[in-house]
Order: structure tokens, then C-alpha cells, then sequence
């Protein structure tokens, strides 16, 4: 082999070697870019994350107020309900302890 033919598959080498470095280069940049793409997708999810924990706590706390609510009502409707029956039943109680009486 002569040094021309050397130098020649020296330079083709060469030659190889720098576009395989550009390519790495292109590589880098765009690892670079998914990189940026990422925080920024982790930072949304991270606010989307802070914005459903913060919908959560209003709904659990609705949600405790509302059964309350019912509690309340249903406690109500029962005393509504047996009210009347009681104090009729304490009022002939209490009529016939008078009449027992006399």
C-alpha cells in the first residue's frame, strides 16, 4: 500500500469519524430537548397533581357537611313523626293520673 493510498483511508477515517461526532452532537441537542420537554411535562402534572388534591379536600369536606345535613334532617323527620304520639300518649297518661286522683 502506498502512503497516498494511506493517506487517503487516513482522510476517509477522519472523514467518518466526523460525521459520526456530528451525528452524536444531533443526538445530544435532541436528548437535550426531550429533556426540557419533560420537566416542563412533570412540572404540569405536578400543578394538575396540586389542583385534584385541592378538589379532593373541597369534596370531602362537602361531602362531610352534606352527611351531617341528612343526619340532621333524618333526626328531625323522626321527631316530627313520633312527637305527636308521644304527647298523646303523656297526655292521657297525665289524664288519667289527675282523674286517678280526684
Amino acid at each position: 500500500m502506498t502512503s497516498d493510498e494511506r493517506l487517503e483511508r487516513i482522510e476517509q477515517r477522519i472523514e467518518k469519524l466526523g460525521n459520526d461526532v456530528e451525528k452524536l452532537g444531533n443526538d445530544v441537542e435532541k436528548l437535550g430537548n426531550d429533556v426540557e420537554k419533560l420537566r416542563n411535562d412533570v412540572e404540569k402534572l405536578r400543578n394538575d397533581v396540586e389542583k385534584l388534591d385541592y378538589k379532593f379536600d373541597t369534596y370531602e369536606k362537602a361531602s362531610d357537611k352534606v352527611v351531617r345535613l341528612a343526619t340532621t334532617i333524618i333526626i328531625a323527620a323522626a321527631t316530627v313523626a313520633v312527637l305527636p304520639s308521644a304527647l298523646q300518649a303523656v297526655t292521657t297518661l297525665v289524664t288519667q293520673v289527675v282523674a286517678a286522683g280526684q
